[in-house]
């Protein structure tokens, strides 16, 4: 057996450049890439039916680049790439070549190793399936992961190369068979072994290290076991020439926190990085520390950790089970979106565009493999939104279900988040378009300087015409002084003893409705009432009126005391401050009521709960926006 360095010729056929598609997805985030595609795939790869957690190591080492696995050789390859390229036109290629051989002529080099237990490891390292080893050493663009797997795509292997000065990545796995497995690889750039005949010797810019005959990975390579040597089933990643700045701890904490915040709550995924935990125990304390940098992660941690958060399921078409966690909280300024996790507590993708109104974080776990498998079949390759038109097995049905399950969760979370027009909106951006205070104002001379401050004359508020003190709702009971006065008169009121307006007799119409409301009593006489007063003019409390679909919406608000039977009037106050009763064309009550109606004279009800949350839906005969307000009638 022969262990070196081999790059495999290309045939005279296509030549690898230095700007690779699948390394160049990770630029501008490399260490960040490096730990969130590791990670998934070492959860990717529990084994089925265990409970254990599954152990990321993240830690570095200073070595002398000397002992990089065929050091002398690699180092003479990247010369050979230097002298043909330098010819050519491509200056981001001369200027990467000549980083890299800087970098690897250094005296000492670092190398990053990650290393994951409780896994099955690879398996076949020296057969040809298209799974395990291969799948990770030389398939491009054949990820075999199916059912919940996280990865789809196999552009995850990319993001180590993405951490080395050099392009060079080292593997080692233990598996479940026993079998013992190592092998360098190299995504670098074509270049000819012979530089008299390019043509006939140029590379495909794929290099192996290991066992030059059919370049398969050896049993043993004794560089890699003076760093660290495995006895356990997992597999390791040797980073060469890692060139993460001085924060990557830091940034690789974050980076976990962000992205498994789900699976190390469960106990699912512990990580260390340079001995640092990073696990269920210690979550909270992490979360405190970082919380300015994973702000995300902060909100949902809310969610998980708050006992206000609210809890819904849905069995969705029999695929699997919709967890939905949501936490509304006005007092905590929380993202707004909902974090889709799969079952093994990775992060997917955030539903946004939920409302600007109201303070709330959520998170939705899919639960089951068929419902996993569904969505994953819409996602991009960059795991960040569903596209329908990607299942292409039914993209009709996929946008059906997709739609279905946002609406969902909007419904969700609006259902426990009324707002009224009053409440303050925090726009995402605008502070950074408005003019900050500068200190030139207050200086005077030639040396002023111009600005937005001193070229915009005095702005006059113009307050609107409405009261901004009138409250948004009232509730007019019948005790105390002035209690509302009654006559008897035949006639019927409503059926089954609701409220509504007395009907007169001989086909008259009343033209003052509003005044003359009754109940049925028994011997078929009415008590009509002419006069409300009494605990009137109170302001309900906690009024909140919100649009859930096109003409629907729901109130709720509070009264000041239990209250037997009464109606509601919604009504809409203009400009001028006069109201106006809307027509309620349909309505149904939520919680802390019962027997809502739609009536005559507005909504019916018997039996509001006092100091609960009324909580009631209607819709109207006109389907026009309102500003709208409530008020709440009692009867005798």
């Amino acid at each position: 057996m022969n262990i070196a360095w081999n790059f495999p010729n290309n045939g005279c056929g296509q030549t690898r450049g230095i700007s690779d598609a699948g390394i160049e997805t990770f630029t501008g985030t490399e260490i960040q890439s490096l730990a969130r595609e590791i990670c998934q795939n070492s959860l990717d790869a529990t084994p089925d039916g265990s409970s254990s957690e599954v152990v990321v190591e993240f830690e570095r080492y200073r070595i002398q680049s000397n002992d990089i696995p065929g050091y002398e050789i690699y180092k003479n390859k990247l010369h050979k790439a230097y002298n043909y390229w330098s010819n050519r036109k491509s200056e981001k290629t001369i200027a990467y070549l000549k980083k890299a051989i800087k970098a690897i002529e250094n005296q000492n080099t670092f190398v990053l190793r990650i290393s994951d237990y409780n896994t099955t490891g690879l398996i076949d390292p020296y057969g040809d399936s298209d799974d395990g080893w291969n799948a990770l050493t030389k398939i491009d663009g054949g990820a075999t992961k199916t059912g919940d797997k996280a990865g789809a795509f196999g552009i995850g292997k990319n993001a180590p190369f993405c951490n080395s000065d050099y392009r060079l990545v080292f593997y080692r796995t233990l598996n479940a068979e026993n079998e013992i497995a190592a092998q360098g690889v190299s995504r670098f750039i074509s270049f000819p072994e012979d530089e008299t005949d390019t043509l006939r010797t140029m590379t495909t810019g794929f290099g192996y290290y290991g066992d030059t005959h059919g370049n398969l990975p050896v049993e043993t390579i004794v560089e890699l076991d003076n760093l660290h040597n495995r006895t356990v089933v997992g597999t390791d990643v040797f980073v060469y020439g890692f060139n993460a700045a001085t924060t990557w701890e830091d940034d690789v904490t974050c980076e976990v926190l962000e992205n498994f915040l789900m699976a190390i709550y469960k106990n699912k995924l512990v990580v260390s990085v340079n001995s640092r935990k990073i696990n269920a125990t210690n979550l909270p304390a992490l979360i405190e520390r970082y919380k300015t940098k994973v702000r995300q992660a902060y909100c949902y941690y809310k969610v998980l950790s708050n006992p206000e958060t609210k809890v819904f399921t849905k069995n969705f078409h029999g695929l699997g089970t919709l967890k939905l966690s949501v936490l509304v909280d006005a007092e905590e300024k929380l993202n707004r979106k909902v974090l889709v996790t799969r079952t093994s507590g990775m992060k997917l993708l955030t539903i946004g565009n939920i409302s600007r109104l109201i303070s709330f974080s959520g998170l939705l776990e899919m639960q089951g493999k068929e419902l996993n498998e569904y969505f994953r079949e819409m996602e991009t390759p960059s795991h960040d939104k569903w596209v329908p038109g990607r299942y292409t097995k039914n993209p009709a049905q996929a946008k059906e279900y997709h739609d279905e399950l946002k609406q969902w969760v909007r419904d969700m979370i609006l259902g426990l988040g009324e707002y009224s027009s009053d409440e303050e909106i925090e726009v995402e951006g605008l502070s950074s378009v408005l003019q900050k205070e500068s200190s030139s104002a207050t200086q005077h001379g030639d040396n002023k300087k111009e600005d937005l401050h001193n070229t915009i004359g005095d702005i006059l508020i113009q307050p609107r015409a409405t009261s901004q003190s009138k409250p948004k709702g009232l509730f007019h009971g019948n005790e105390g002084e002035g209690q509302s006065k009654s006559r008897d008169t035949q006639g019927n009121v409503g059926q089954a003893g609701f409220p509504a307006t007395r009907t007169l007799g001989g086909g008259r119409q009343r033209t003052k409705k509003d005044t003359h409301r009754g109940t049925a009593s028994q011997g078929g006489r009415d008590t009509v009432h002419e006069k409300y007063s009494g605990d009137t003019h109170q302001a309900l409390k906690n009024i909140r009126i919100m649009k859930i679909a096109n003409d629907k919406f729901r109130a709720s608000f509070e009264v000041p005391r239990d209250v037997q039977s009464g109606h509601i009037e919604i009504v809409t106050v203009g400009e001028n401050g006069k109201s106006n009763k809307l027509q309620v064309k349909s309505a149904t009550g939520i919680s802390a009521c019962e027997n809502i109606k739609c009536s005559s004279i507005g909504i019916s009800f018997l039996n509001l709960k006092g100091n609960e949350k009324v909580m009631i839906e209607f819709s109207l005969v006109d389907s026009r926006d309102y500003a709208m307000e409530v008020n709440v009638y009692e009867h005798n």
